[in-house]
């Protein structure tokens, strides 16, 4: 993994979000405005877009106010110093990562799933891309609480979880959707849940009279990314809003709409799934990816490397749910007479040509296809149907 990383950043455009946080820190320390930058930026490529519709839109700092002293608190260092630190933090949280997923595997996954990690982290979502490269901060976030999660569902000690929720969200505030995972598994868990969800409000809020007029500069950076760089995201509300973007129509509203919608449905699918779960005394392992997966799609912006801090859980349902079609199809072939096949072999095949023809599509096929979603609400569903024939497979009968 290492050796392919550092290939592909010798060869190939890297860091490309990580250089927006090094030119902000840049622009704090000459006395500048990130924001008022961003949005001048942003602006410039809008007037000139008709002239050149193949460039690609500037990438802003749109991190909400109270980040900016942590990154003051770095001036006193020098560049190269900074850029060894944040790529450590990076390399440490993709390895948190893939030791979250890894936790969710019982004995016999984990022999194969140990030769699999490496190649992860270049298909976040099951889906090829260079993302890794990018040198985003979710990568650090996402190690930090995933790590937390695992002391949560292990040991029922979920303050940490609450703690690097809450940090991550000072960055990026949808990651406050990730409180819906305690309450997934464990129903004792709505008041610490509600009352974190409830602190980040005020966190992110309260930067209104803090800092009122970088506040609002931020929240301008934030809808002109949405509408200079369509940076929509994978979610169905996101997938939606590009395509409105694209042909020019308003998407606010709608997008606003149809996230509140899907995100009651998924909730409503979820709390379900819980009690059922919980009824029918299935394993945990098997129950934590599906409730991961679900609560992402909570995400109303759902990134690459959003879908990459999932790419093992995703991986993880795919394969079980293979496994048990296949070995109920063989159990159906014998009592019919038929020559049973091996339905780990089954499983590898027809697994195999999912995920050969998703990276086919995304590399080959049309552009305005969102290979992402469907790969990724195709293994919620799959989650959800092993889940609920296992449960039926273990109910006693009468």
């Amino acid at each position: 993994m290492v050796v392919a990383v550092v290939v592909l950043a010798f060869t190939g455009p890297v860091g490309w979000d990580s250089q927006v946080c090094w030119k902000t820190v840049q622009t704090l320390r000459q006395g500048g405005d990130p924001y008022a930058n961003g949005i001048a930026s942003l602006q410039q490529f809008q007037e000139r877009e008709g002239a050149d519709s193949n460039a690609r839109p500037p990438l802003v700092y749109v991190y909400s106010p109270m980040t900016l002293p942590l990154l003051r608190m770095t001036e006193r260092f020098p560049g190269w110093a900074l850029g060894v630190f944040y790529t450590g933090a990076i390399v440490i949280g993709v390895l948190l990562q893939l030791w979250a997923g890894f936790q969710m595997a019982d004995q016999g996954e984990r022999r194969w799933l140990a030769l699999l990690l490496p190649v992860a982290v270049f298909f976040p979502g099951l889906v090829t891309d260079d993302v890794i490269l990018s040198g985003n901060v979710a990568y650090i976030l996402y190690g930090m609480v995933l790590a937390a999660a695992v002391a949560g569902w292990k040991r029922g000690s979920w303050s940490w979880f609450y703690a690097a929720v809450l940090v991550a969200s000072a960055f990026k505030a949808p990651f406050l959707s990730l409180l819906a995972f305690p309450v997934l598994m464990d129903r004792k868990r709505w008041i610490p849940s509600g009352l974190t969800a409830a602190a980040g409000v005020l966190m992110f809020t309260g930067q209104m009279l803090i800092w009122p007029k970088m506040f609002r500069e931020y929240l301008v950076a934030i809808r002109l990314m949405f509408e200079v760089g369509q940076d929509f995201g994978y979610s169905p509300a996101g997938t939606v809003g590009r395509a409105l973007r694209s042909l020019g129509l308003p998407f606010s509203q709608g997008t606003s709409a149809l996230y509140v919608l899907f995100a009651g449905v998924i909730g409503f699918v979820l709390l379900d799934l819980a009690h059922r779960v919980r009824e029918g005394k299935l394993p945990q392992e098997r129950w934590i990816p599906v409730a991961l997966v679900g609560t992402l799609l909570l995400n109303p912006r759902i990134m690459k490397y959003d879908l990459a801090a999932i790419t093992i859980p995703m991986l993880l349902i795919g394969w079980r749910t293979l496994r048990f079609a296949s070995i109920r199809w063989a159990a159906n072939s014998e009592s019919a007479g038929s020559r049973p096949k091996h339905p780990n072999r089954t499983a590898i095949l027809v697994g195999s040509g999912c995920f050969l023809i998703a990276n086919i599509m995304t590399c080959a096929g049309p552009t305005w296809f969102p290979v992402e979603l469907v790969v990724l609400l195709a293994i919620f569903a799959m989650g959800i149907w092993s889940l609920d024939r296992f449960r039926s497979e273990l109910a006693p009968r009468i």
